[in-house]
């Protein structure tokens, strides 16, 4: 599936603002939303890199989208 840049930061800002909500939390956090954190840290990695992929490509004169 193709994304536009503009999806991949969307998407990142609205996984970083999940990973705010969830750490201000701190030790009332349950198991269960430490391992959402950990599972959206994940994700983060992933779009973090499809955007650097996006930005290394358009350096080069490549593609303007990104296939995840």
């Amino acid at each position: 599936m193709k994304k536009l840049i503009q999806d991949l930061i969307d998407e990142l800002t609205i996984t970083n603002t999940k990973i705010a909500l969830l750490l201000e939390k701190g030790e009332d956090a349950t198991k269960e939303e430490l391992l959402n954190v950990q599972r959206l840290n994940r994700y983060r990695v992933e779009l973090k890199n499809a955007i650097g992929k996006y930005f290394n490509e358009s350096m080069e004169g490549e593609l303007k989208t990104y296939r995840k």
